[in-house]
Parts: structure tokens; C-alpha cells; sequence
């Protein structure tokens, strides 16, 4: 295994594995879910926005685990394309609260029809209950 030239005591190297996965998933992605339409982050804002419409970006940040600045930039694509829209905040003029636009509805429907196939596609090698078990652990890698 490649923890022997790795990892001296012989232990996981999970950052390598997470990455060859991810590339694994990636490679399919375009043909099948984005296919020119959408990338994987604009996909993750959409999901947290319409899970919690008039959310903030600060918010938005806790949620996916990552740098405000980062969310930020993530949400203004969302905006230029149409996807989200930026509110004032009734309660803090200095905040924005973000929604789905039509469009943005439109194309989470899109995804929902496209993400399950592509999803059964990548899981194909594990059984459903390994699925879930793989889901399970991946949360509590990224958020405890």
C-alpha cells in the first residue's frame, strides 16, 4: 500500500485517498451534472440557500465549514448567474439575506433529476449500507 513510502508507522493517509476520490468523482461530473450548467460549489450554495432561504453569507459559511471570503465568493457567482439574489437584511442593514431566484428553483429541480444517477454511478462498488456508512464518517471528518 502507499502508506509504506508515506506514512512511516504505516497509518491511513486519508488526505491522499480523499484527493484520488474526489478526482475520481470530478472526472464524471461534468458529463453528467454540470454539463456546462453548474459547477460543484455553486451546487453546494444552492442546496444551503434553499434549505435556508433568507440565510446570510456569514451563516452560509458556518454551514459548509469554510472562510467567509471563500462562501463570498461562491454566493456573487451564484448572483451573476442569476442563480440567488441578494435582499438587505430587514433587521441589519449592513447584511444581505439570500434566496433563489426562478432560476435558481429551476435549475436545483435540473439537479435533483441529474445528481441521482451520477450519484449511483460513482457508489456503484459499495453496497447501500456502505454508502451510508461512508456518509456517516465523512461528516464526522468535516464537522465532528
Amino acid at each position: 500500500m502507499i502508506e509504506a513510502q508515506l506514512s512511516p508507522g504505516g497509518e491511513p493517509v486519508l488526505g491522499l485517498y480523499l484527493h484520488v476520490a474526489y478526482m475520481a468523482v470530478i472526472a464524471t461530473f461534468p458529463g453528467h451534472v454540470g454539463k456546462g450548467d453548474i459547477t460543484p460549489n455553486l451546487i453546494g450554495v444552492l442546496a444551503l440557500v434553499a434549505r435556508a432561504p433568507g440565510t446570510n453569507q456569514a451563516e452560509l459559511a458556518r454551514l459548509i465549514g469554510l472562510e467567509p471570503a471563500t462562501v463570498g465568493q461562491q454566493v456573487s457567482r451564484a448572483v451573476e448567474r442569476g442563480l440567488v439574489r441578494r435582499d438587505h437584511s430587514p433587521s441589519d442593514k449592513r447584511s444581505y439575506t439570500l434566496r433563489l431566484t426562478p432560476d435558481g428553483e429551476t435549475m436545483l429541480k435540473t439537479l435533483r433529476k441529474r445528481i441521482p444517477p451520477h450519484e449511483s454511478m460513482i457508489g456503484a462498488k459499495l453496497s447501500p449500507a456502505e454508502r451510508r456508512r461512508l456518509r456517516s464518517l465523512l461528516d464526522k471528518l468535516v464537522y465532528g
